[in-house]
């Protein structure tokens, strides 16, 4: 009888443990089953970083313009202009030249020769340029003219027609407007036109001489016109 008994105490007590497991795995898996979701972040979703694009620096200015106007060798002058920038917007010209023109006048109809005319002279001046890669957009700006000429063979003044040789010298001032562009690595073009006023040391008539020699001989107001090629550097 004691066996039997201490056999139906020791199932009794295995039944209690497994009965208290239950319950606690049920409590358990209730409070869990309760328990409210996690509240959803209020922060913002985190996007990629700032992208950093490069910026491209423009070209510096060109402070430097060396440049050519082929439409002067009309009237037999030939000339370089050089031109530099201190700042932004404004240049300072030079240009120094040389003249040579065959004095032709024509009498009763019949073209006569009377020698040549030549020379050295230069302007210095002032542009405005509104671009901002140096000499380049349009332009505005006067010049200084000053001119140192001889004269070979005969020519007609005021006196009547001398062929001894004589010199004189001529200044004045121009202003010119017009459009120039940087092309490329540095190639000039553009063109212009301007007035332009010059008063000799001595008086000459130019009714009859020929255009070339008239311009350099001759004083007063004149029209001229602008055609600029060359290199900015």
């Amino acid at each position: 009888m004691r066996k039997l008994a201490l056999v139906v105490a020791g199932a009794v007590f295995s039944f209690s443990l497994l009965s208290l497991q239950a319950q606690r795995a049920f409590a358990e898996g209730d409070s869990e089953a309760a328990a409210p979701p996690p509240a959803p972040s209020m922060m913002p979703p985190q996007g990629p970083g700032p992208v950093l694009v490069p910026v491209e620096e423009p070209p510096p200015m060109k402070q430097f313009a060396i440049v050519l106007n082929p439409l002067a060798t009309a009237i037999s002058r030939y000339s370089i202009q050089g031109e530099y920038l201190p700042a932004l917007h404004h240049a300072i010209t030079l240009n120094p030249f040389y003249t040579h023109a065959s004095i032709k006048e024509t009498i009763n109809g019949t073209e006569a020769d009377f020698g040549s005319l030549s020379g050295f002279g230069g302007e210095l001046g002032y542009r405005f340029y509104s671009g901002s890669k140096g000499p380049n957009g349009f332009f505005v700006g006067p010049s200084f003219l000053f001119a140192s000429y001889s004269q070979s063979g005969g020519i007609t003044g005021t006196a009547g027609t001398s062929s001894s040789s004589d010199s004189f010298t001529s200044f004045g001032g121009a202003i010119d407007i017009g459009g120039q562009g940087v092309v490329g690595p540095g190639i000039v073009i553009g063109g212009g036109f301007g007035l332009q006023w010059t008063k000799n040391s001595r008086s000459i008539d130019t009714d009859n001489l020929n255009l070339a020699s008239a311009i350099i001989a001759g004083g007063g107001t004149r029209p001229r016109f602008l055609f600029s090629i060359g290199y900015a550097f």
